[in-house]
């Protein structure tokens, strides 16, 4: 790779390119691949994932349901309107 210009002496890191004493000088998104060509070493493996399966038993357990409980509350109102006050003027209720 022919290094030119002002990034000659460039440090390649995957976000972009860097002076030697640690100044940016060009941010720009690099490949592992890139970086390694650039600066002149190999590129790391991909490292190797295993999958890791773990056999999972549960225990289910049946319980009777609890009674619950009917809650009394307020009766709801319905909404007032010009043809249910005519009808509670006249006795139609």
């Amino acid at each position: 790779m022919k290094k030119v210009g002002y990034l000659r002496n460039a440090i390649a890191k995957s976000n972009g390119f860097y002076s030697p004493t640690g100044e940016k000088l060009k941010s720009q998104r690099l490949s592992d691949e890139f970086i390694a060509e650039w600066n002149g070493t190999k590129a790391a493996p991909a490292p190797k994932v295993e999958e890791v399966v773990e056999e999972v038993t549960e225990e289910v357990v049946e319980e009777a349901p609890k009674p619950v409980a009917k809650k009394k509350g307020k009766k709801k109102k319905g909404k007032v309107t010009l043809a249910g006050i005519a009808k509670a003027a006249l006795g139609k209720n």
